[in-house]
């Protein structure tokens, strides 16, 4: 009997020994203890691991160089060729160099070659609208732009006085000026070779922009320590290995894709960069290429739905991960049951996991995180805990006190891997902390077992007369009715002085068997308590949802829409009511 158990003890430990293993977790460990913590060196420390390995492939080659595929080295080389280039353009240390234009993975490239120099990279989402841009290089004082034809066509009106050159990447245009010039003129000048400025744990490398569903963009600030803090934390937590091949599906300016593109070229896993996020084109990859990682921003698996997801197999993916704003129990239950996380691990068992971080650009990496099973039955809105080596957070008043556990309360964060403050915008940052906490706009409430549930923005919180009214549980109910896409709610006022009511603006699939507003209501109603109960609700095409520049659903724009819809409704009827009076008064009696 005691050689049984024996035996059985030395099965499951050699077991688990398979499992550390394959999980990676002895070359993501050795790699946290080695690390020097220079952000600014990680292409060469990643040449030095994998000399000739190829880790870097492109959906399509970028418009400059034909090149698809890339080693460290070869992306060491061309950072240091673009460098030459806006070193020869005058950029020195500590000047914003920026970059708009179409999505692709030159971002990453032309960030690093600004860092390179010393300058702080500006990374901007091509979608912003032109007048916002110049705003915001206005804002940031960009010295240089880095842009394509079409975004430079589209910004070129608003350019503000500080950006004195401009390095367009796809060529010159017949109406260019002298300060504008073609990158691939650029690269052809005699090489020199530009300053390599070392970079200290204080130095920002980074001006990132908040996604601007508040209004104007904010420039957030990230240093070298928050930066390498956060590829710590994501190093540790990411059950990943350069075993590993992976599909990244993210807009390539922003703070989480430059993140996670210098944690895969340190750990030393294939990536496969989409700069065309065409749902179709992905799901085609997903088959053809069998990648074990899929990352992309919640919308993406929204369009993904709308492609046919889950009519397909998709059995190659061991993880589906997401992060900025926590995806959706709909989404997450459509993938989960799809992959081989498990039978990869030996189980007998079909799924993935789902890993949904909620964060922004100013806690660095994701404040909180949730791992999904096929198994998990609770959702409602649950976003996780505390990430590790991420910030400590905790739930507070608007002072900044605790509040008790199971009340909702303001999310807070405190930790290195937070933001510098926000680029000529310090009042902004002082009014937003309380001695070093900062207050992220998540209202959220601690469940028993401390997992936190994201009940809302603090910004769109609907302050009706019995209290207030939490919009991101209701939407999880309403996105469960057979048919429904997606949906937005959000407080609208009858009147200009009234309080706020529910609304909704409700997306069908497409197929889905037509309904109207009005019978929507009603049975969506049905399912929900008096005070969360919809006075109004819209059904539109998911293409007339407002969408913010980083995916998100702007809830301004739609109480900005049906206040002024509702309060003209509610005048007309005003006018029609004293007119009708007026001519009674002037009829005899």
């Amino acid at each position: 009997m005691s050689y049984f158990f024996a035996t059985l003890a030395f099965a499951v430990l050699g077991y688990l020994i398979f499992v550390f293993v394959h999980l990676g977790f002895p070359v993501r460990l050795t790699l946290l203890a080695r690390w020097d913590n220079r952000i600014d060196t990680v292409l060469e420390a990643a040449a030095r691991r994998h000399g000739c390995r190829e880790l870097i492939e492109l959906a399509r080659p970028m418009r400059w160089t034909d090149r698809r595929v890339w080693t460290a080295g070869q992306l060491l080389d061309a950072v240091n060729a673009l460098s030459a280039c806006w070193h020869s353009l005058g950029v020195a240390r500590g000047d914003r160099v920026a970059i708009y234009k179409a999505n692709d993975f030159d971002y990453f490239l032309f960030s690093v070659a600004a860092i390179r120099l010393g300058a702080i990279a500006v990374p901007m989402n091509a979608n912003l609208a032109p007048e916002t841009a110049g705003l915001y290089l206005s804002r940031v004082g960009a010295r240089l732009l880095i842009a394509d034809c079409a975004s430079w066509e589209r910004v070129r009106s608003y350019l503000p006085a500080c950006v004195h050159q401009t390095v367009l990447a796809d060529g010159l245009p017949p109406t260019a000026a002298d300060h504008v010039h073609a990158l691939c003129e650029l690269l052809r000048q005699p090489p020199h070779t530009a300053p390599s400025v070392v970079r200290g744990p204080e130095d920002p490398l980074y001006i990132v922009h908040t996604s601007g569903t508040t209004g104007i963009p904010k420039g957030v600030i990230l240093k070298s320590e928050g930066i390498s803090q956060s590829l710590r934390s994501t190093l540790l937590f990411n059950l990943i290995s350069p075993r590993d091949l992976a599909c990244f599906a993210l807009p390539m300016n922003h703070q989480v894709s430059q993140l996670y593109l210098h944690n895969t070229l340190l750990l030393g896993m294939r990536c496969i960069i989409n700069g065309d996020l065409d749902p179709h084109d992905l799901l085609r990859q997903l088959e053809q290429r069998h990648p074990t990682i899929f990352f992309g921003f919640p919308i993406t698996y929204t369009r993904l739905m709308i492609a046919g997801a889950a009519k397909r197999s998709l059995s190659s993916v061991r993880i589906w991960g997401t992060t900025a704003d926590a995806s959706h129990e709909v989404q997450q239950r459509t993938f989960l049951p799809k992959g081989s996380f498990f039978r990869r691990l030996g189980l007998p068992f079909s799924g993935s996991l789902f890993i949904d971080g909620l964060g922004s650009s100013e806690v660095g990496i994701a404040a909180l995180l949730r791992i999904a099973t096929p198994w998990t039955r609770r959702f409602d809105r649950r976003v996780g805990r505390k990430t590790p080596l991420g910030p400590r957070i905790k739930v507070a008043d608007s002072e900044g006190r605790p509040v008790a556990k199971g009340s909702p309360g303001l999310l807070m964060i405190k930790g290195k891997s937070m933001f510098g403050g926000y680029w000529n915008a310090h009042d902004v940052l002082y009014a937003s902390s309380r001695d070093g906490w900062w207050f992220t706009g998540d209202v959220v409430r601690e469940a028993a077992d401390g997992e936190m549930i994201h009940l809302d923005r603090e910004v769109d919180v609907i302050h009706a007369p019995d209290g207030p009214v939490y919009t991101l549980p209701l939407e999880e109910v309403l996105l469960k009715r057979d048919g429904v896409l997606d949906v937005s709610v959000f407080g609208v006022r009858p009147e200009p002085d009234a309080p706020e009511r529910p609304a909704a603006v409700v997306a069908l699939c497409e197929g889905a068997a037509p309904v109207a507003a009005d019978v929507l209501l009603r049975e969506l109603n049905r399912q929900l308590e008096p005070a969360q109960q919809l006075a109004h609700l819209w059904i539109l095409p998911w293409e007339d949802f407002p969408i913010g520049a980083t995916g998100k659903t702007l809830k301004r724009r739609l109480r900005e829409r049906y206040n002024a819809q509702l309060q003209a409704s509610t005048t007309t009827t005003a006018s029609l009511a004293c007119a009708a009076v007026s001519i009674a008064e002037l009829r005899p009696s």
